[in-house]
């Protein structure tokens, strides 16, 4: 449901025991722009079995959920399994590393 923010949208997403990429980035450090870029090439290949949330930490409405997270640098990206088990990444993760973090996620 795209129009839902990015938060309600992730606690649905775990009550209902979903596998979730979250993603934290604005549109302006290089970093993110590079990250964006990563998460477009590969995120595709994991869409019908991984729900990609994708924050921009810059607006407002996500304050709480920056917060919640910790988010301390950007980009961020977090991975929740369908147990709700949790692993992080800050900076650019290569193609490679995402595409197997986005696998395992996918067999929990």
């Amino acid at each position: 449901a795209p129009n839902l923010l990015p938060e309600t949208q992730l606690d649905r997403l775990l009550q209902a025991g979903e596998p979730v990429f979250l993603f934290f980035h604005s549109n302006t450090c290089t970093q993110c722009i590079r990250m964006t870029g990563i998460v477009e090439e590969v995120y595709p290949d994991f869409s019908d079995s991984v729900a990609l949330v994708d924050v921009n930490v810059y607006d407002e409405r996500n304050k709480s959920l920056l917060q919640r997270a910790n988010i301390r640098a950007i980009p961020t990206l977090i991975f929740i399994d369908g147990e709700g088990e949790v692993g992080g990444h800050v900076g650019v993760m290569e193609p490679d590393a995402l595409r197997e973090q986005l696998q395992e996620l996918r067999e929990d």
